[in-house]
């Protein structure tokens, strides 16, 4: 299904790439990572292990390299409607990343490769990190360049159609600001633009109409996006070192494109060291809003009845809670042959999604229209072992 791993695929490389120098003038640790995951919710489950090693070469140059694999079973909601066979399909991604340390500047570029039944895509990306003011501010400009080859497989053997090969790219550019305010406290400011164009809906995905007017029976039609979007989005986040060797974490991240979208997200994250340290706990909520877009709609009146019209459900009105916890135990923390330190780590998020006018099709008992709203409830869980070298 085509980007069927992109909310697991998002938790899985965040957490691989946890523990990145916080500094522009500090080159990553050495490590090897080796993680599984899984997310299952909404008719779909996605699991597969994930690994990545960061080595440095001399004092200057550190090289990451990582591989990760996503089995996708189930069927969505979506599929269930239109009567779509379940899914068995797996997604390969490939990344390699470099950083080179000059002085107070941090240079990096990376490409990525993912390789899926149905989308191809490709990344290329760049940044800059600037320490300065005694290494009080850090400064990081960022850009990508992605570009996706979209397919669509058409029976149940997986067979592509010949003639359906669709390409949408992206540019991405990003400002980064994290400022020591104090002893306790540190603040950071995110800003990323993103702008796309080509084929940007899915070629599953269809629209519902009435089949007349005030009737209870809907047809439906392909979907129909426009061939641009720009995305911006902001963040604030605030870290608190309390007195008893914790932290509180704040952040919040607006989000608006040309498409009408509004999105809020507000995150607290509280994290508490136990055992000397050897045991570190972290519990987060996270809330999520957002309106519609412009051109979505769960029932039309009628075929055509707008140059664009869409029923992705990630494109309607939507509030969703995710509360997290996480362990993390350090199981070697003095030097033993070439490891300096090891631990395991254990994350598990309770997601509850719940849609505001996107309604449950697959409940045909009801007229067209009047369907229970849909909603479903995900679980996330992240289990990984860590090696310093």
């Amino acid at each position: 299904m085509l980007r069927a791993c992109t909310l697991i695929r998002v938790l899985g490389t965040a957490l691989l790439l946890a523990g990145a120098a916080a500094r522009a003038d500090v080159l990553p640790d050495e490590r090897a990572d080796v993680m599984w995951k899984m997310y299952d919710g909404g008719g779909l489950k996605v699991q597969g292990p994930s690994m990545l090693v960061r080595t440095n070469v001399a004092d200057a140059v550190s090289l990451t390299g990582s591989y990760m694999v996503d089995t996708v079973t189930g069927a969505s909601i979506d599929m269930v409607v239109l009567g779509a066979s379940p899914l068995h399909e797996v997604r390969k991604e490939k990344t390699f990343g470099i950083d080179y340390l000059y002085g107070k500047t941090t240079y990096s570029a990376g490409i990525e490769s993912s390789i899926e039944n149905d989308y191809d895509d490709s990344t290329a990306s760049f940044s800059i990190a600037q320490g300065m003011f005694g290494d009080l501010t850090t400064v990081t400009l960022s850009a990508s360049r992605g570009w996706d080859i979209i397919t669509r497989v058409i029976d149940a053997r997986r067979d592509k159609d010949p003639n359906f090969r669709k390409r949408s790219d992206r540019k991405t550019w990003g400002l980064g600001i994290s400022q020591i305010l104090s002893r306790n406290l540190i603040a950071g400011f995110d800003y990323e633009a993103i702008t796309e164009q080509g084929y940007l809906q899915n070629p599953y995905r269809a629209i519902r109409y009435l089949a007349a007017p005030g009737s209870p029976i809907y047809l439906t039609a392909a979907e129909v996006y426009p061939g641009t979007r720009t995305s911006n989005a902001a963040s604030l986040r605030l870290k608190y070192y309390l007195p008893w060797r914790a932290s509180l974490t704040g952040k919040y991240r607006y989000f608006f494109d040309t498409w009408d979208i509004r999105a809020h997200t507000l995150e607290v994250d509280y994290t508490q060291p136990l055992f000397h340290d050897s045991v570190i706990t972290d519990f987060t909520y996270r809330y999520y809003r957002q309106n519609s877009a412009s051109f979505y709609s769960d029932l039309f009146k009628f075929a055509n009845q707008q140059n664009y019209m869409a029923r992705d459900r990630e494109l309607a009105s939507q509030n969703n809670n995710t509360m997290g916890v996480a362990f993390s135990y350090d199981f070697m923390k003095s030097r033993h042959w070439f490891v300096k330190k090891a631990s395991a780590s254990l994350h598990y998020d309770y997601i509850m999604y719940r849609y505001l006018d996107f309604r449950d099709a697959s409940q045909r008992q009801y007229p067209a229209g009047t369907e229970p709203l849909y909603h479903y409830n995900a679980s996330v869980i992240q289990t990984f072992v860590s090696i310093w070298f």
